[in-house]
């Protein structure tokens, strides 16, 4: 896993690593994010994406005094996630978007535009190089706080 996390995000198509470094990314988000209750983080895949077959490998690994635990698909009632990940045949519902402010949801996605249409964190591929797009107002509304150092690395929509 520490390999995933150290390789920079330029290299993503020439190494054939795009989504392997989108879990790193997520890694990162969950690490990166101030949470209102710190405990272990949830991170939950809604939708089909080939994200799938990586995801497994974050379950267990430390973050901020918790772990990470994973849920495939296993129905957003009561799963309590801090991070939905949405494929892009899951798309961006209102009722989402309401329930991610409401329970300070961390909402990701690699679905173009996703950032602009109301989610919160675009992994966007750009001229082969993986780049976040973030809504700092819609994380606002959500409780959430980013660290500066993923800000920084980031572009920010207002």
């Amino acid at each position: 896993m520490l390999m995933l996390l150290l390789v920079p995000s330029g290299q993503a198509a020439t190494l054939n690593r795009e989504y392997p470094l989108k879990v790193a990314y997520l890694f990162h988000l969950a690490e990166l994010t101030e949470w209102p209750a710190p405990a272990n983080i949830k991170i939950c895949l809604l939708g089909d994406s080939p994200i799938r077959e990586y995801l497994p490998a974050l379950a267990g690994q430390a973050v901020n005094g918790g772990a990470v635990q994973i849920s495939i698909n296993q129905g957003m009632e009561g799963a309590e996630c801090n991070i939905i990940f949405l494929a892009n045949n899951a798309g961006l519902t209102p009722e989402l978007s309401a329930r991610a402010i409401n329970q300070h949801i961390l909402l990701v996605s690699d679905m173009e535009g996703f950032a602009a249409l109301g989610g919160m964190v675009e992994i966007a591929l750009r001229d082969n190089k993986l780049k976040l797009v973030i809504s700092l107002e819609v994380v606002k509304k959500a409780g959430l706080k980013l660290s500066s150092k993923l800000l920084r690395m980031a572009e920010i929509l207002e």
